[in-house]
């Protein structure tokens, strides 16, 4: 394969790796809490939250970092029809579809559920506000136990239950990790990148989604030679890198407000990651980046890049180079984000 039909080729996998929406759905009667759970799912108030019961009347969607969330309107109201509903709001194009309920699952609820799934579609059932579940005398387990038959019996079979609470993020690792299970591959990359992470083995997905954008990211950056190095006769696409850098602070969360945070916080090595992630984050910076690589990098084994990024790109020192400087950020972001889960903090 010739140079210019890798660079094409790398060209294509970057762009469709952009494209890449993981459109899920959530359904369910005003209250039970769906805008909350939106925003922690992705760690950003995406949708707007308040103390009134929400009054869902058209299909409210939010996008963020390729992963697109749909809040249903009623079904099979005078509004929305049943024999329309499917159409009306593309219900099939959805991944899958999240029932979140805080209380007793609604006629309409369950109808909607059973037609979903015979079209082959998956729904999780996510008990909100698990914190509000009490009874004199009951334990919490044992009312989770009978809410569980309750739903299952509602809508006449076994069906996978979480519960889960906005207050104090209990059950939301379980629900993350429900919902990529029943993704297919690249989805579950573009899920594991952006989603928020509420565990040291979901920080850990993450970083393994992230390193092979990296890869796919640095050799498109290496192959489109655009910005010259300061100091060497390497050329490289900075503009790629600077949406890279950028794709990565939002997947963990390392907003303005997060690094600034952790920049003035009496945590020194907190302080420190934040100093680099603000400093390599601007084009001026990355050049700065790259260029401390030069001289330091060595051209090693290339097979394993290879097969994603093609023989002679992965073979050149500008690949090498911007490799490296990708790694060198995604590390940074990653120890970032480990130190405030591990710290239990909430930046």
């Amino acid at each position: 394969m010739s140079l210019t039909e890798e660079i094409r080729n790398i060209t294509q996998k970057l762009d469709a790796e952009m494209k890449v929406i993981v459109s899920v759905a959530l359904f369910g009667q005003p209250g039970a809490g769906k805008s909350s759970l939106i925003n922690k799912m992705v760690g950003k108030n995406l949708a707007v939250v308040g103390v009134e019961t929400d009054k869902t009347v058209e299909r409210a969607d939010y996008e963020i970092n390729g992963i697109r969330f749909s809040d249903l309107p009623g079904y099979g109201t005078v509004k929305f029809p049943k024999e329309t509903y499917f159409d009306k709001f593309n219900i099939m194009d959805f991944d899958l579809f999240l029932c979140v309920t805080s209380g007793k699952l609604h006629q309409a609820d369950t109808e909607f559920f059973r037609e979903v799934i015979q079209r082959g579609k998956v729904c999780i059932f996510v008990v909100n506000k698990r914190d509000d579940l009490w009874e004199d005398g009951v334990s919490l387990e044992e009312l989770q136990d009978r809410k569980a038959a309750d739903i299952s019996k509602s809508v006449g079979d076994t069906v996978k239950i979480i519960f889960t609470s906005c207050r104090d993020n209990y059950g939301l690792d379980a629900l993350q990790d429900e919902i990529s299970a029943n993704l297919g591959a690249a989805k579950q990359e573009r899920w594991s990148r952006s989603a928020k992470a509420y565990s040291v083995e979901q920080l850990e997905k993450k970083r393994e989604a992230c390193e092979k954008y990296v890869t796919i990211a640095s050799a498109a950056a290496a192959a489109n030679a655009i910005n010259p190095i300061p100091g060497a006769d390497i050329a490289v696409d900075v503009t790629i890198l600077y949406k890279l850098f950028a794709e990565i602070r939002a997947g963990y969360g390392l907003n303005d407000e997060a690094l600034s945070v952790a920049k003035n916080s009496q945590i020194q090595v907190m302080a420190s990651l934040s100093n680099n992630i603000v400093k390599y984050a601007a084009k001026e910076g990355i050049l700065y980046l790259l260029k401390s690589f030069i001289g330091r990098v060595a051209l090693k084994s290339v097979a394993k890049y290879i097969p994603f990024v093609g023989q002679a790109i992965a073979a050149g020192l500008g690949f090498a180079i911007t490799k490296t400087a990708g790694d060198y950020y995604l590390n940074e972001c990653h120890q970032l984000a480990e130190e405030t889960l591990n710290r239990g903090l909430n930046l």
